[in-house]
């Protein structure tokens, strides 16, 4: 009874003091810009406002709205996101810009962000300070992005995969594709755990949202969304990217070296697919895949690392190994991304802490025989 009362005690201390940290690090944002709603939440209105016209991904018509909402353009900054986006946030554009903006952070941060906080707080108490310090999540709030989203869209599609509802739970992670090129390995955890029903349902989601954006204009507004993301100027700093992108460019000052991502790529893909394979549960070979996913993408920025704190609290589960652990808490902890945003060459030093991490657990997989062996031996 002292014990827990003082392990209690422990925790609120903690946590107080990352809340702390996490005020301080806020401060230091841009928070006029953010109350004044001149952030990219500006682009999920628009696309609201938009869609069903053959202007959604037309930059003139993209700048001519920033300018009626904002009083002027913010540079490579478009609605890039899915066709099927806009419908999704069509709700938005019924009310006023900055009372739309208001609904959206409610939903983002007291629903979303709560809900994947309050499930897996469950079996790592530890996640609301880790949250309450987070540099990604402290961007995402002032940024006006929607990474939140894509935690409760996870958090659901793994709940409903816990209880066998594969096909729902395929369904919901569909949902993801709003930013899917996070998610590009996520496939190779379905199809190392035979979770058949799961790919499915995200196959036949992903479909569905695929028609539901043609509905808005046809072949010609997906045409133009290509036309757009191909651009490179739409895909601009790269040195503040966590990411492969992002640490190439920093070790070697430029924006050569695509021969090194796409070698480091090849490599992180097989280290994936390995600790996929390994992995003794569907939820672990998720996890692993998240990771990969986050780091041999083309586009990422400093809220999209949010997603490490779904990663470790699937994966810290008392079986991990210390060096794992300690790798995977000091990704959380705000002094990786204050050296992201320091610029070359401390931005690299992120994603080299992932691609340690991802050693890391290379490392215990081999040093114990897989799940498969062991159901062998027994």
């Amino acid at each position: 009874m002292v014990s827990s009362s003082r392990e209690n005690r422990d925790f609120w201390m903690t946590l107080a003091v990352a809340a702390m940290i996490g005020a301080l690090l806020f401060s230091l944002m841009p928070i006029s810009r953010m109350l004044r709603a001149e952030n990219d939440f500006v682009h999920w209105y628009i696309g609201a406002k938009l869609f069903g016209t053959p202007d959604l991904h037309i930059q003139k018509a993209n700048q001519d709205l920033q300018v009626k909402y904002l009083g002027g353009v913010l540079d490579h900054s478009y609605f890039i996101r899915p066709t099927f986006y806009g419908l999704l946030l069509k709700p938005l554009s019924w009310m006023p810009y900055l009372t739309s903006y208001v609904v959206f952070q409610v939903f983002s941060v007291g629903v979303c962000l709560l809900y994947f906080l309050r499930t897996y707080a469950r079996q790592w108490t530890d996640i609301y300070v880790f949250a309450a310090m987070s540099v990604p999540v402290i961007s995402n709030i002032v940024n006006g992005q929607d990474v939140t989203l894509l935690l409760a869209f996870c958090t659901a599609s793994l709940m409903l995969a816990r209880k066998n509802r594969d096909f729902l739970a395929g369904l919901v992670f569909a949902l993801c594709a709003i930013k899917f090129h996070l998610f590009i390995l996520t496939p190779v955890a379905m199809f190392a755990h035979k979770r058949w029903r799961i790919f499915w349902g995200a196959l036949v989601g992903e479909l569905v949202l695929f028609l539901l954006g043609l509905t808005g204009g046809g072949w010609k507004v997906f045409l133009s969304l290509i036309a757009l993301l191909r651009k490179q100027e739409n895909h601009p700093y790269p040195e503040l990217m966590p990411n492969l992108r992002g640490m190439v460019f920093a070790l070697t000052g430029g924006p050569g070296g695509a021969g090194l991502m796409i070698l480091l790529s090849l490599l992180v893909v097989g280290v994936v697919i390995f600790l996929a394979i390994r992995a003794e549960s569907y939820e672990k070979a998720f996890a692993y895949t998240l990771m990969g996913g986050l780091i041999v993408n083309y586009h990422a920025y400093i809220q999209d690392p949010m997603l490490l704190l779904l990663v470790s609290a699937i994966l810290f589960d008392g079986t991990e190994s210390r060096g794992f652990r300690l790798t995977m808490q000091l990704l959380l902890f705000p002094v990786a991304y204050i050296l992201l945003m320091w610029q070359a060459p401390f931005s690299a030093t992120y994603t080299i802490m992932v691609l340690i991490a991802l050693g890391f657990a290379v490392r215990d997989k081999l040093r114990k025989p897989s799940s498969s062996l062991q159901r062998a031996a027994n």
